[in-house]
Formats: structure tokens, sequence, C-alpha cells
């Protein structure tokens, strides 16, 4: 939860001020609305100025997002993967939305998607700090595939072996 509200929050920062203050004919009026929503944790409220927003400019990529991490805060799963993957083929370096579909990739279960995702997004990640957090990741994720391929009897006996398994 803390994650996804950061999440947030860092759109803002990374958005233009043109996107907040500008025309509502381009759809931007509507995502600040979305905004403030979600700020308010008013989830419906924030996915429909999200819609509406991108239904008046369907080529902006942080609307995909933000809708995307309302979707997935409400439990929405599903529609915030297909959002979230818009926000990245609409920006291609977008790594915040590639983190952010990996880990629900993971949820999911879908651990080689998601290591592509964390592959694509790790040479995007300047800050060092966040790489290295990034190569956890990715180590995890390798983890959980590698150990999704063992046979079931060895899984089993594993869980046995350590509860937290």
């Amino acid at each position: 939860m803390r994650r996804l509200l950061y999440g947030l929050a860092l759109v803002l920062l990374m958005c233009p001020g043109s996107l907040l203050n500008a025309s509502p004919s381009h759809g931007d009026e509507y995502f600040r609305r979305g905004f403030e929503a979600s700020m308010a944790r008013e989830w419906d409220a924030a996915i429909q100025w999200y819609t509406k927003s991108i239904r008046l400019n369907s080529t902006n990529p942080e609307a995909f997002f933000q809708r995307a991490v309302t979707m997935e805060m409400t439990g929405r799963l599903d529609q915030a993967i297909e959002d979230y993957e818009q926000a990245i083929a609409l920006k291609p370096d977008y790594y915040l939305a590639m983190e952010y579909l990996a880990k629900l990739y993971e949820k999911r279960g879908r651990f080689a998607e998601a290591l592509d995702q964390y592959s694509q997004a790790l040479p995007l990640v300047k800050k060092a700090k966040w790489r290295s957090i990034v190569k956890q990741w990715i180590s995890e994720v390798k983890k959980k595939i590698k150990d999704s391929e063992k046979p079931e009897r060895l899984r089993s006996k594993a869980r046995r072996k350590n509860p937290l398994y």
C-alpha cells in the first residue's frame, strides 16, 4: 500500500507543470482531479476521472499509470496490468510502470514476465540505491522461477522443512 501511494506522489513530481494546469480539452483537468481523488483515497472517483482523462487524451502514459495504481489499490489487478502495459507501450522507458507491472506479474505467478519487466527496467534506473533494489527483485524472481520448476514432491519436502516456504 505504501509503495502504491509513493508511486502516486512520485508521478506527480515527474509530471510537467503544464500537465496539471493545461486546458481540460486535452484531459489534463480530469487527470488533476483524478490525482486529487487518489490523494484523498477516493479510489472509485479517481478511476472515473482518470478514465475521462484517457478518453480525451489516450496518449498520456501518466494517466494510464495512475489509473493502474488506483485499480491495484481497489484489487482490480487485471485492469491494472492492462493499464501498466499501455503506459509502457506509450512510453517504453517508463521504468516505474515496468517495476509495478513486474510486481503484479509476480502476484499472479507470472514469474518469467516479471523477470522480463525487471530486466528491462534495470538499465533505465539511474540511482545506485534503486538499481540495487531492482537487482534484488531480479534475484528473488529468478529463485521463484527455479522453485516453480521443481517437481511437486521436492516443493512439498521444502515446505515441510521450512514453514515459511
